[in-house]
């Protein structure tokens, strides 16, 4: 009877020597399962903390910089206003426009007149919806065939604005004391009308002052002569 009690006593594990074997496979369950793989990623995890890093940084001085950057941006807005403006001929901007070109052609119209702008009749409009908008424009002088077809490269090549012909009347102007000679002859003068239309769109921008129409004789438009 005590040899069998003593058998047993010899074969009782204690419990300590449990508790560090599951500690033991605990640790060899979270090497396999858990350290090995981050170990594999630990690269990819500092990259990632890295670029976090960074993007704080940069967010932080944007911050810091707000009120400079929105000072900036609405000085952008301003200056892309005004060249907005400039970019294109519109109704407002006709009357400057025609004064331009008399004065680096050097004519004295007899009559200038130029109408407000009013939509287009067929309803055309832009990619965006924004309506065309179509202005007549009239020009009466006395020149020579250098200084009608001048006047026509101007709109059509020089001007910002989309200008179409609509009419063009020419009719020589008599001098008796004219000279019959070939040179004087290609020095004819005639009395030109022509009719145009400006197309356009308005401008996004609000427009600082409004010129009036240009209606009358040569005072309507000084001429640089």
């Amino acid at each position: 009877m005590n040899s069998k009690q003593s058998s047993k006593q010899q074969l009782t594990i204690p419990g300590f020597v449990w508790a560090i074997a599951v500690i033991i496979i605990l640790c060899i369950v979270f090497l396999f399962l858990v350290q090995s793989p981050f170990s594999k990623k630990i690269d990819k995890y500092n990259a990632d903390h890295e670029s976090a890093v960074s993007q704080i940084a940069l967010y932080e001085d944007y911050l810091a910089r707000a009120t400079e950057v929105e000072a900036k941006i609405a000085q952008m807005k301003e200056e892309y206003n005004e060249e907005s403006k400039k970019l294109f001929v519109n109704a407002t901007q006709t009357p400057a426009d025609i004064r331009e070109m008399v004065n680096k052609l050097d004519l004295i119209p007899n009559n200038v007149a130029v109408t407000e702008g009013i939509t287009d009749s067929a309803g055309r409009k832009s990619s965006t919806g924004d309506p065309l908008y179509v202005t007549k424009v009239t020009i009466r002088f006395d020149g020579t065939e250098a200084d009608l077809l001048s006047t026509l490269d101007y709109f059509e090549l020089e001007s910002d604005g989309s200008y179409y012909v609509e009419t063009l009347a020419v009719s020589p102007i008599d001098d008796t004391t004219q000279a019959t000679t070939s040179k004087v002859q290609s020095q004819q003068r005639y009395s030109i009308s022509l009719a145009l239309s400006l197309y356009f769109f308005p401008p996004k921008v609000e427009q600082v002052s409004t010129s009036p129409v240009v209606s009358g004789s040569a005072a309507a438009v000084t001429s640089a002569a």
